[in-house]
C-alpha cells in the first residue's frame, strides 16, 4: 500500500520505500562485512520486525538462519511500564553462535533491554543489535547496534509497524496524525 492511499491519516512520510531498501543494503553490506564467515542467527521481533529482517536477511550476500520471537510491553497511561511479556519464544538453539536482534524501531528501550538479557542467558557467542529507526533519548545498550535512521518522535507506522493491526502494509515508514491514533 502506498502513502497517498492514506495520506489523511498520515502526519508525514519520514521514509520512502526507496530510502529505506538503500539504507537496509548499506546496513547489510556492513554486518556481512562484520560478520564473514561466521555463522549468523537474525532474531525477528515480531510483528513490526518482519518485513525488515526478511529484507535484510536478502541483502546479505552469505547465509544466515532467522528465528522469531513475540513479546509484548506494557505501557500505562501512555507510557512504557518496563513490564515485558514472552508470547513466542525462539525456536533455534543459539549457544555460541553471534546473534542480531532485528528491531524496526527502538523508542524507550525497554523492550530491547530484555531481549538483549533474555537471548544472554542462552550463551551465544555475541549479540547485536540491528535497528532501521531509532527515537529520540533511547539509551545506549552494553552490545553492537547497527543503527538505519535516528527518527523523531511521534507514532511511526508501515514498513511492518502498525497502529492496532492497521498501516503494517504501508510501504515507507509514516508518522500517524493523531486524529489516526486508535
Amino acid at each position: 500500500m502506498d502513502a497517498d492511499h492514506v495520506a489523511d491519516d498520515l502526519e508525514s512520510v519520514l521514509l520512502t520505500e526507496d530510502r529505506i531498501l538503500a539504507r537496509v543494503a548499506e546496513l547489510a553490506a556492513e554486518i556481512g562485512k562484520d560478520y564473514a564467515g561466521r555463522d549468523v542467527v537474525l532474531v525477528g521481533v515480531l510483528g513490526g520486525a518482519a518485513t525488515f529482517t526478511v529484507d535484510l536477511a536478502r541483502a546479505l550476500d552469505s547465509q544466515v538462519e532467522i528465528g522469531w520471537m513475540a513479546i509484548r510491553s506494557y505501557t500505562t497511561s501512555k507510557r512504557a511500564s518496563g513490564s515485558v511479556r514472552l508470547l513466542k519464544d525462539l525456536d533455534l538453539d543459539i549457544e555460541g553462535r553471534h546473534v542480531i536482534i532485528m528491531e524496526t524501531v527502538i523508542d524507550t528501550g525497554l523492550t530491547m533491554s530484555w531481549l538483549i538479557s533474555n537471548l544472554q542467558q542462552r550463551r551465544p557467542e555475541s549479540i547485536a543489535v540491528c535497528a532501521l529507526m531509532r527515537k529520540p533519548d533511547t539509551p545506549q545498550f552494553a552490545v553492537p547496534a547497527y543503527v538505519g535512521f535516528d527518527v523523531g518522535p511521534g507514532m511511526i507506522v508501515g514498513y511492518g509497524l502498525d497502529n492496532r493491526g492497521h498501516y503494517r502494509n504501508l510501504r515507507c515508514a509514516a508518522v500517524l496524525a493523531p486524529h489516526a491514533v486508535r
